[in-house]
């Protein structure tokens, strides 16, 4: 019934983003499959973002973020820096409970100057118990990746993602860890 509802909440976040279109972000592991929807919400910086990832023998998450984006240094800098929260809603397979949990933590993306269609990208969410709910305990995202700019606006890409959490009653949990590949987006 979470996995049901958690799917509609992220398929109407999405319609309501797209609006204002930004960047479209699908990328697969060996038993993983991943999308995610990012919109600016402001002319400022303010950043909404929607997403699912689902892992074959494990997991199904699924994601609303609100981030401010910017340079890292406002001369045109190469370095670009989101720092806000995502609420995730987690449906692992391994433990009969759900879990929602408030990650706080950001990302970057560098582009490197003389090469310009060459990036490197990371991202970093985590939840202590404090703000883990129904169930979770607590919860780490982390990822890494290098990107190609096929065209100016769309970039392929590999990395490395690694998702755990626990749950009441269960010590970490691995829920998805691995190599990626993906496309990303932007219009």
């Amino acid at each position: 019934m979470l996995l049901r509802s958690t799917g509609l909440f992220v398929a109407l976040a999405a319609a309501a983003f797209a609006v204002h279109a930004d960047n479209l972000d699908i990328n697969l592991g060996s038993n993983a499959a991943s999308v995610n929807y990012a919109a600016n919400l402001t002319g400022t910086g303010l950043e909404g973002d929607v997403g699912y990832l689902h892992h074959t023998g494990s997991v199904d998450i699924g994601d609303v973020g609100l981030q401010v984006v910017g340079n890292a240094n406002p001369v045109g800098s190469p370095l670009i820096f989101a720092i806000g929260g995502k609420v995730f809603f987690i449906s692992p397979r391994q433990y009969a409970g759900n879990g929602t949990v408030l990650g706080l933590g950001g990302r970057f993306n560098y582009t490197w100057p003389t090469y310009n269609r060459f990036t490197l990208g990371g991202e970093l969410y985590y939840a202590p118990k404090i703000v883990s709910f129904n169930n979770a305990d607590r919860y780490l995202q982390y990822g890494v990746r290098a990107g190609y700019e096929i065209l100016r606006n769309a970039e392929l890409y590999v990395g490395y993602r690694h998702i755990s959490g626990a749950f009441t009653g269960t010590g970490t949990l691995t829920l998805d860890s691995g190599f990626v590949a993906g496309l990303s987006l932007t219009f």
